[in-house]
């Protein structure tokens, strides 16, 4: 097997994880492209408004399932194995899908495919978090969110695309494609390592160091690696003087590591997600397009394919900047600026008329351009960087757990809601998106620039309820690569005190801050 080593193993977790999102991506879009088909609803029996929301919702059922699986069976594992293990439940899942005749064998094939994929929103993001260097982890981890957009514009073309066969072809083919995918990522995975800091909490230490060199490109005893590894080993020895964390221990404050706030921070970003109303569009855009606003079956698939292009090529910019102003401001401001959007749209849909549906149209593309370009990215990085690493499998598996049921829960209602008070649906989302801001500000801690170490030593140096009313903990950190180096191979000959690291930690601080007034 080729053993590769930086970049080009960098490229590989990135397209690892890049192909399970965008399989995530490809299934939310999906159903909404296939929902209208006269054929599809025939095989389903015609189901009512409630039925429908169902089956399109229950996938997300499966999906907080497999994040169970995850809170259960996920650090035993590792991050690598649970990759490869829920690929396998997604390509189950989708020959169900694909072979169905009947409603319930549709349910039971969504379950299982779902569960797969909520097994992988676990895992993928830990493993990324725990591999990519923290300077750029999070305009690194914006790959990722941008997939699963690609992905839902992928299935919606694929969908209108398909809409003229005139047999189970029009959606029997594009539930297959889910298989392609992973697939593909089951063909990618023998090529990734298995994270360094689970190896050295598993006591394979020599691993973990074998790993930190290929990420690092350098050789094992070189000071950087050891440097790295020394403060991996430093948080992990702080840790096991608490002994074997228990179940409760996720969802309690009684030691330093304060689990059960860190849990309801790194859940917060996941609610955000999906209470912002995203899925309302991204489920239910050609639906609401045809229903509601009274485009033609054709003209509805052409117009949301288009928006989730756009939206695919707006969930980019993050790249640039998202290390830059960090993750609370990303959030803050796409918040705003979705919260707008929605009022818009409520407002738009008041009345019936050919301009106030051009209006609202043009801001749902806005909306989806708001929200992809500041909460979408955020989610699926901060939840891992803000967790400690002995509940880290746990915790990160209740916030995607509460992720599907909540996505669950807006799929379900959204054909209900619709229906009974029409455009009205919209101001609850608004209003929700707007209480966003204060909710970051007051309890919002910045990890942009900070090591997964570095994250832990906010909650055990300043400790408090409002983390972001700390400006310690609102700053962001902007190492280059040459700071990088030098910070590790500082720690390359400590023993392993934590006193010793936090006096440099502290040093390096200070000399980065005089560097900066003085540029």
């Amino acid at each position: 097997m080729v053993e590769l080593r930086g970049k080009a193993l960098i490229a590989v977790i990135l397209a690892v994880s890049g192909l399970d999102f965008l399989l995530f991506g490809y299934d939310q879009g999906l159903f909404g492209g296939i929902l209208a088909g006269q054929g599809f609803q025939e095989v389903l029996g015609n189901p009512s408004p409630t039925l429908t929301g169902l089956v399109t919702a229950i996938y997300d059922i499966g999906c907080a399932l497999g994040a169970v699986a995850a809170f259960v069976f996920g650090e035993k594992i590792g991050r690598k194995r649970s990759i490869i293990y829920a690929n396998v439940l997604v390509i189950i899942g989708a020959t169900i899908q694909t072979s169905s005749f009947s409603y319930g064998q549709m349910v039971a094939g969504r379950i299982v495919g779902g569960m797969g994929v909520g097994f992988s929103t676990v895992a993928v993001p830990i493993l990324q978090t725990e591999t990519l260097p923290a300077r750029n982890r999070g305009s690194m981890m914006v790959v990722q969110s941008g997939l699963i957009i690609i992905g839902v514009a992928i299935a919606s073309w694929l969908c209108f695309g398909c809409l003229y066969a005139h047999t189970s072809m029009q959606w029997r083919f594009p539930i297959a494609c889910q298989i392609l995918f992973s697939g593909l990522c089951l063909c990618i995975c023998p090529f990734i390592p298995e994270s360094p800091r689970w190896l050295a909490k598993h006591g394979r230490n020599e691993e973990a160091r074998r790993v930190v060199g290929r990420l690092l490109d350098k050789n094992e005893d070189d000071a950087e690696v050891k440097g790295q590894l020394n403060e991996i080993l430093d948080g992990i020895n702080q840790e096991a003087e608490m002994g074997e964390p228990t179940w409760g221990e996720v969802f309690s404050n009684k030691n330093k590591t304060r689990n059960l706030q860190r849990v309801l921070l790194g859940m917060g970003p996941f609610m955000m997600n999906q209470w912002s109303g995203i899925n309302v569009l991204c489920y239910y855009l050609a639906y609401i397009l045809e229903n509601y606003l009274n485009f033609s079956t054709e003209m509805a698939l052409i117009l949301a394919s288009v928006a989730f292009t756009q939206y695919a090529i707006f969930s980019w910019p993050p790249f640039f900047y998202m290390d830059r102003i960090g993750r609370r401001w990303t959030v803050m401001l796409s918040s705003a600026g979705c919260a707008v959007c929605m009022f818009v749209i409520a407002g738009c849909l008041l009345s019936t008329s050919y301009a106030r549906a051009a209006a609202a149209t043009a801001f749902m593309f806005l909306y989806m351009d708001c929200f992809t370009m500041g909460i979408l990215p955020v989610s699926w990085s901060y939840a891992a960087e803000t967790q400690p690493l002995r509940v880290r499998n746990k915790a990160m598996a209740v916030g995607v757990f509460w992720h599907w049921l909540s996505n669950f829960v807006v799929v379900m209602v959204t054909p209900i809601g619709l229906n009974n008070i029409g455009g009205n649906f919209f101001w609850i989302w608004g209003i929700i998106c707007f209480l966003f801001i204060p909710l970051t500000y007051f309890f919002g801690v910045e990890t942009s620039g900070r090591t997964l170490e570095q994250v832990d030593r906010m909650f055990y140096d300043e400790p408090r309820l409002c983390m972001g009313l700390n400006a310690n903990h609102r700053k962001v950190i902007k190492y280059s690569r040459a700071d990088e180096e030098n910070r590790y191979a500082a720690f390359a000959n400590l023993d392993e005190k934590r006193g010793s690291i936090a006096e440099i930690e502290r040093r390096m601080s200070t000399g980065s801050a005089q560097v900066q007034a003085k540029v």
